[in-house]
């Protein structure tokens, strides 16, 4: 009986052992269950969350595109306009330039026609040259780069003939200048001017001048910039005496900017 109790104290022994154990997998089970059903939920939300981002990440990339093509075609049109800009600027430029220049020349023929004191150094020679008689003009024609004019005869003491240059914009001119005066008593004297400088030189300044020479057999060239009017005198400085001249002339060869 003895060995009968023994074996039944060891088989509650070992089946209380087992219970204990069986409880606490169940319990480890249990709790891991609950925790599989946590990481699932988290899981499940975390899926979620990743499928709407995948979804806000499209459309953001979409959105990128569009605003990437609307990029480059702002920057395409930002370079034409650019272009456009620098275009029509220098234009301006030119232009502004074109009318300063033109209003330069307005003010200096008008200085150049409403001068009365002229008229007490020369007399009536500028009311018989320039009143109501045309000037000598030299100005490129259409379809050439030279043009000139001649003239032969004298003139008096103390007067003087000119032949205006009139240089386009875009040119320079290159004016050769001859004179035949070896049968006159008197040498003769040849000036170039730009058109202010020679308002002032009417008025019995000392301006600056382009070309100037004296003498009886003159034969030579200077250039002018360009655009602007020129004039070349023929003056004889002499107060008593009388030139005589058997010809003169000024040719005037016009020639292009590079630009």
């Amino acid at each position: 009986m003895a060995s009968v109790r023994v074996y039944l104290v060891v088989l509650v022994v070992v089946a209380v052992v087992f219970a204990v154990l069986w409880l606490m997998a169940y319990a480890n089970y249990a709790g891991l269950e609950a925790r599989y059903a946590r990481l699932q939920s988290r899981y499940n939300t975390l899926e979620a969350n990743y499928t709407s981002l995948e979804s806000n990440y499209n459309s953001l990339q979409s959105q990128y595109q569009t605003l990437q093509t609307q990029y480059n075609s702002l920057q395409s049109q930002y370079s034409g306009l650019q272009t456009n800009y620098t275009t029509l600027q220098n234009q301006y430029n030119t232009i502004e330039s074109n009318y300063s220049e033109l209003n330069n020349t307005y003010w200096e023929l008008f200085t150049f026609l409403g001068q009365e004191e002229w008229y007490s150094k020369w007399g009536g020679l500028l009311l018989e040259d320039f009143f109501p008689f045309s000037r000598e003009w030299v100005t490129a024609p259409a379809n050439s780069t030279i043009a000139s004019i001649e003239f032969s005869g004298g003139f008096g003491p103390d007067e003087l003939m000119d032949a205006l240059v009139v240089v386009p914009s875009d040119y320079s001119a290159i004016i050769s200048i001859t004179v035949n005066a070896t049968g006159s008593p008197v040498p003769v004297d040849v000036y170039v001017f730009n058109l202010s400088d020679y308002v002032l030189w009417l008025e019995g300044y000392s301006p600056p001048y382009y070309f100037y020479a004296q003498g009886k057999l003159i034969n030579d060239t200077v250039t002018v910039p360009g655009p602007g009017i020129y004039i070349v005198v023929f003056y004889n400085p002499n107060d008593t005496t009388a030139a005589e001249l058997y010809s003169w002339s000024a040719i005037a060869r016009f020639i292009q900017s590079s630009s």
